[in-house]
């Protein structure tokens, strides 16, 4: 066993331990695991013993929850699906997870106000994905570049009748390079970056649902690839404010699985363009699927735009509430949806 400090500050006031408050590890795959008991103990969850499928172990208390299945990155915290960076392991009967998922993922999830790099907000810098000769996805009504643009619009709209500056990196159909989108945040005050997309999955017509991506820390793998030991360890600009960014990830996935129900598929990492060359809080949201037949009609119905957008408006001031105010954002349950309790291929 290893003793290793806690690494986010704050998560003592939790459980009523000393500010010295330490995890103890256990060496898995080479790398430091952490007991799930004793995780979810510092979080005043015990555990739940009735559970659906094989290899999920699941922690529940007054104020949070929390469902793995051992052997796979998939995880349920607070009712909502994320992506580890390493499996969840199982040694001598026991659940584990590894400390850097829990300081890079569970611990912010479940308490982002102890996630110290979070900065005020005063502008929303808005990327309508692709423009131009870069159509993006296609549906049977029409292509993702216009779609993105006309839900930034209705998003910007919103927050402009909330006071809110937003800006967007196109204002019409026109290409952009991807590197220089960014780039626009060095002209505002306290900016945070959202980019918007909808998916597709010409192989997979049935796909659906929403994803709201971050950067993965450095030295971290992204979600549904394994660890590459060269690019996983890279510097770019993103990596400078990778944990406020995933704050506003899980802040805004949260907000809209609880306003649209859409389906579940989780906040994931991955480093996009967009996301690398930007220093500041950054996401990337894919909206739906336009390959899929129900959702590519939703996206083409204005009145589903204007929703959406409204959701997307919604979670960008409950992150402004929480950098500016230290104001918890809601989270899904709280507008009434059911927790996701189904695991899922990593697609």
């Amino acid at each position: 066993m290893l003793w290793l400090p806690l690494v986010i500050a704050g998560l003592s006031c939790l459980n009523g331990s000393a500010g010295g408050a330490e995890w103890k590890t256990t060496l898995i795959n080479e790398m430091g695991y952490v007991a799930l008991e004793e995780f979810a103990g510092a979080f005043a969850m015990k555990p739940v013993k009735r559970r659906k499928g094989s290899g999920e172990i699941a922690f529940a208390g007054e104020s949070h929850q929390l469902v793995v299945k051992t052997g796979t990155r998939e995880v349920i915290v607070d009712g909502v699906r994320h992506w580890l960076s390493f499996p969840a392991e199982k040694k001598g009967g026991q659940a584990f997870v590894s400390l850097m998922d829990i300081n890079a993922t569970l611990v912010p999830a479940m308490s982002p106000l102890t996630v110290k790099a979070i900065g005020k907000v005063n502008t929303v810098v808005f990327d309508p994905g692709h423009g131009g000769h870069d159509l993006g996805g296609k549906s049977a009504f029409g292509y993702e570049k216009d779609y993105t643009l006309d839900m930034v619009n209705r998003a910007r709209r919103i927050l402009e009748a909330k006071s809110v500056k937003a800006v967007q990196s196109r204002l019409s159909d026109a290409f952009v390079n991807l590197s220089e989108r960014p780039e626009m945040i060095e002209n505002y005050d306290h900016p945070i970056f959202v980019s918007v997309h909808f998916n597709s999955a010409e192989w997979k017509p049935s796909a659906n649902g929403i994803e709201v991506y971050a950067m993965p820390p450095l030295g971290f793998p992204i979600s549904g690839k394994a660890p590459d030991p060269i690019l996983d360890r890279q510097k770019c600009a993103g990596n400078a404010s990778e944990p406020a960014s995933f704050v506003l990830a899980n802040t805004m996935h949260h907000t809209l699985l609880g306003k649209t129900g859409g389906f579940d598929r989780g906040v994931k990492r991955a480093r996009y363009a967009v996301l690398r060359h930007s220093d500041v809080p950054s996401i990337l949201i894919e909206c739906a699927f336009l390959t899929n037949s129900q959702e590519a009609g939703n996206v083409h119905n204005p009145q589903w735009r204007e929703m959406f957008a409204q959701a997307i408006a919604d979670g960008i001031l409950a992150y402004m509430g929480l950098a500016n105010k230290e104001v918890l954002p809601a989270r899904a349950g709280d507008f009434g949806r059911k927790s996701t309790d189904e695991f899922i291929w990593e697609e």
